[in-house]
């Protein structure tokens, strides 16, 4: 079970705090924790438990996206097909095509680029990848994050939720799906 919760710095930004009980189940991890603060802590997070796996709305798709949960992963990461950058006075819009794998419906979005990021994956050369913002619905909670753009046909999930969506919102069961229910 990992825990992330987000505290504020002597300098007044935000910390990662990620707690890794690696020895204990999760179970009994939360009983641990439980004992020792005699307080619930669970408490004060939106999302509650959620497991490695999460079905998760995202607009206008009439159906659920499963979505692999990483703790791992700064920025959330959905599957984008014909990314295309344009400039409409200003302002840089990504212009992009999500196509679901399971139903096929595919919705065309125009988004304001919020910045570009660079993904370094072991063994490759680093990734420049468009982020913007989308809303997501995980469980009950609906919010509104960033997104980082990616061909994402070489794995098994579509959309990944990395901790930018779930410090301060969620405890992770790595060996437990679906805990959030059917949206």
């Amino acid at each position: 079970m990992y825990i992330c919760r987000k505290k504020k710095s002597r300098e007044g930004g935000s910390v990662m705090k990620i707690f890794y009980p690696s020895v204990l189940s999760a179970a009994m991890a939360v009983t641990l924790l439980c004992s020792c603060c005699k307080e619930d802590p669970l408490r004060g997070l939106p999302l509650g438990m959620i497991g490695i796996e999460e079905p998760v709305a995202i607009e206008p798709f009439k159906t659920p996206f499963p979505a692999k949960i990483d703790t791992g992963a700064d920025v959330a990461s959905i599957d984008a097909e014909n990314i295309k950058l344009v400039k409409r006075g200003e302002e840089n819009i990504v212009v992009f095509t999500i196509r679901q794998r399971g139903t096929g419906e595919e919705h065309q979005y125009e988004l304001p680029l919020k910045r570009r990021i660079s993904i370094v994956r072991h063994g490759r050369k680093p990734q420049q990848r468009y982020v913007v913002m989308m809303t997501v619905r995980i469980g009950k909670v609906t919010l509104t994050r960033e997104f980082s753009l990616a061909n994402r046909k070489n794995f098994e999930y579509q959309v990944l939720i990395g901790r930018n969506i779930i410090a301060g919102a969620a405890a992770v069961d790595p060996s437990r799906r679906n805990l959030t229910g059917a949206l």
